[in-house]
């Protein structure tokens, strides 16, 4: 099947291995577990599997922070069900069209599932501002994003329908390269989901060096320095050969810096999927998470 997800590289933890977890540094971004979220929810839709909540919630600048959730429609309150934090590309928000459809599915298949508008995406864009890249690169913006990655974390915590022991991550794109960062520093987050990601933008780094500033502790925005601190919690790189945006030396970067455990997959396509089933490649993601967030295989 043409859209079946080819596993190039496996790399297993190995005997001793010392998770660069385990090694104390400073979180690069700010937190705020115990600050007041003052959540509010209406419904958007009901569908036959789920429903389709707006939420918001109080940010890491005080800010609101508006969010899409989807909750499987089951006995959540005897049996919590597992999230996932889903977040997007340059550009997106939280009513992108390809990231509406991942976040149905993923609820479809029992899945409670979160969407934030990051700074000045979505509701949080002001009229008059216009897209910045290069703000956007920032470090201060980035852990700007991590921080309020962190406090749809702290919301996701606090719902009863939520198993707090699985929750899991998935970014495509600018959400995968900020997404990196922020799950590094988050021991919640138990899988992580990287797509069409990348890092070493400006080839610095070897993974010598990357691990040398991240164990001295960095606030860098390349996820290359901080990767290796997600292992040896599961973690699914999806990259693709003919990427428009991400060179195959920034992906091959970010492989090689990952700790033990993270699985590599590489798809003959383009960084938009061009070509390609989605739906089948989002149940490849699914299947990972079932696995290994969840530990359940996914019937075929």
């Amino acid at each position: 099947m043409a859209t079946r997800i080819f596993l190039l590289a496996t790399i297993f933890a190995v005997p001793g291995f010392v998770s660069a977890q385990d090694k104390k540094v400073p979180t690069p971004y700010a937190t705020a577990p115990d600050k007041a979220l003052e959540p509010k929810e209406e419904l958007v839709k009901d569908f036959d599997e789920f429903s389709q909540f707006r939420v918001e919630f109080n940010g890491i600048k005080d800010d609101r922070v508006p969010a899409y959730v989807y909750v499987p429609k089951r006995d959540v309150k005897k049996n919590p069900v597992p999230a996932i934090l889903l977040q997007y590309g340059a550009g997106g928000n939280k009513k992108t069209d390809y990231i509406v459809a991942i976040g149905k599915q993923f609820a479809g298949k029992g899945y409670l599932v979160i969407t934030i508008d990051s700074p000045n995406q979505g509701e949080r864009r002001a009229k008059d501002q216009k897209s910045d890249i290069l703000g956007m690169a920032s470090s201060e913006r980035v852990m700007h994003y991590c921080g309020d990655y962190s406090r749809a974390v702290d919301y996701l915590c606090t719902r009863a329908d939520v198993d707090k022991n699985r929750i899991g991550y998935v970014g495509i794109s600018w959400g995968a390269i900020t997404g990196i960062t922020f799950c590094a520093y988050e021991p919640r987050i138990k899988a992580v989901g990287s797509m069409v990601g990348g890092g070493n933008f400006f080839g610095l780094y070897s993974p010598k060096s990357a691990a040398k500033a991240g164990d001295k502790g960095s606030k860098s925005s390349d996820p290359v320095v901080h990767v290796a601190r997600i292992a040896p919690r599961p973690l699914l790189f999806i990259n693709v050969k003919k990427d428009q945006l991400i060179l195959k030396s920034w992906a091959e970067s970010l492989h090689e810096c990952a700790g033990p455990g993270a699985k590599v997959v590489w798809l003959d396509t383009d960084h938009y999927f061009s070509g390609l089933d989605r739906a089948a490649i989002c149940l490849d993601v699914i299947r990972f998470m079932d696995e290994e967030l969840v530990g359940e295989k996914t019937k075929k």
